[in-house]
């Protein structure tokens, strides 16, 4: 079984640093040159791929660590996490699941666990759990998860009571989640409005249209189009079972997936 340290890496929210990023997932990729079977150099190079948004790069060091240890707690995690990234709850949670069982903390999972039930449209178990992530390290990505997850649970109140200490700390990605809250109230102008307030202008141009469009979306693809910058295509909203669709770089990220997500 993997140990708890193995578990306790799990976590992918993290200060946004690229070039450090690189750094890490270009001298993991080097010592695997040097060292095909070094575990830890793969699970480094997952690590600094997923943060990059280089997930089929992610997948390739995660699949050559299962080789060489297919019971490592991180490695499943990290899979989850992935999974989750490119919009497939369904598939994610399993997968944390299974790491907890391989030894992971749970509190280690909670943060992308919570987001990949905000992506099945259950809100109160995305709240339970980012209320336990926030509660063993409180991190800013955490908290604008939960804070729009009661948003599009309709607690709005609540939600800004929650973003307010980022908002004063005059976070961007904070003010990007706010104008999303705006926009599942119905007040699609004030949400364009701070987008273009708070985003370079090319990157509110192409989201503006699409926030008319936020209160007509299922809370699954509210969560997707705020954190994953997925939005449906416009003939799929609210139709059954829809499956959402990448449209150009994911919101707030440094890369994005073509794979289509899951979503209720």
């Amino acid at each position: 079984m993997a140990s708890h340290d193995a578990g306790a890496q799990s976590r992918t929210i993290r200060i946004e640093d690229p070039a450090a990023d690189q750094r890490q997932l270009d001298d993991a990729t080097a010592r695997l040159v040097r060292d095909p079977n070094d575990l830890q150099a793969m699970r480094e190079g997952a690590d600094a791929a997923m943060r990059l948004g280089e997930y089929d790069v992610a997948l390739g060091f995660l699949n050559r660590a299962e080789v060489v240890r297919p019971d490592d707690a991180f490695t499943r995690a990290m899979r989850g996490s992935v999974m989750v990234q490119l919009g497939q709850p369904r598939m994610a949670l399993p997968m944390f699941a299974e790491a907890e069982r391989m030894g992971a903390r749970p509190a280690d999972l909670a943060a992308d666990r919570g987001l990949a039930h905000d992506l099945l449209g259950d809100q109160p178990s995305a709240q339970y759990y980012y209320a336990i992530a926030n509660r063993i390290g409180p991190e800013p990505e955490v908290t604008r998860r939960h804070a729009f997850s009661l948003a599009v649970g309709g607690e709005r109140q609540a939600a800004e009571r929650m973003l307010q200490p980022l908002l004063q700390a005059n976070d961007p990605a904070a003010w990007r989640i706010k104008a999303f809250m705006l926009a599942v109230s119905g007040r699609s102008g004030e949400a364009v409005a701070m987008l273009y307030a708070v985003l370079p202008r090319q990157l509110a141009d192409n989201l503006a249209p699409y926030m008319r469009s936020i209160p007509r979306l299922s809370a699954g693809q509210q969560v997707a189009a705020a954190h994953l910058g997925i939005f449906p295509a416009d003939n799929n909203v609210m139709a059954g079972n829809d499956r959402l669709v990448p449209s150009g770089r994911p919101f707030g990220a440094e890369g994005g997936s073509d794979d289509e997500p899951d979503d209720e």
